[in-house]
């Protein structure tokens, strides 16, 4: 990882103890990212998310290329539209931490 990605990662595993939250395991999930979005750096914003897909929003108004943060290998980067939101693939067990821009 990035040095970016693990001070981001580090930021969103204090928030998570600071603030502990129930999840639940839907196959369809829409997970509170409001604390995670916060310190989302760039365009790139995890939207909801299930088994073997992610939503990501592109909150600029050019285009992006963005992925998801996962345990093991990252998803192939995706093009997404200036607003517009994408659908990414997971890989079966993947639970995506937060957005990013390629």
């Amino acid at each position: 990882m990035t040095g970016l990605r693990s001070a981001f990662v580090t930021a969103v595993a204090a928030a998570l103890f600071a603030v502990p939250a129930a999840m639940g395991t839907a196959s369809a999930t829409t997970v509170d990212h409001l604390s995670a979005q916060a310190r989302e750096p760039g365009c790139a914003k995890l939207g909801s998310y299930g088994q073997w897909w992610a939503h990501i929003r592109n909150a600029c108004g050019h285009v992006i290329t963005a992925s998801v943060e996962v345990d093991g290998w990252d998803p192939s980067c995706i093009q997404i539209g200036p607003g517009a939101t994408e659908t990414i693939g997971l890989d079966p067990g993947d639970e995506p931490y937060y957005a990013y821009e390629c």
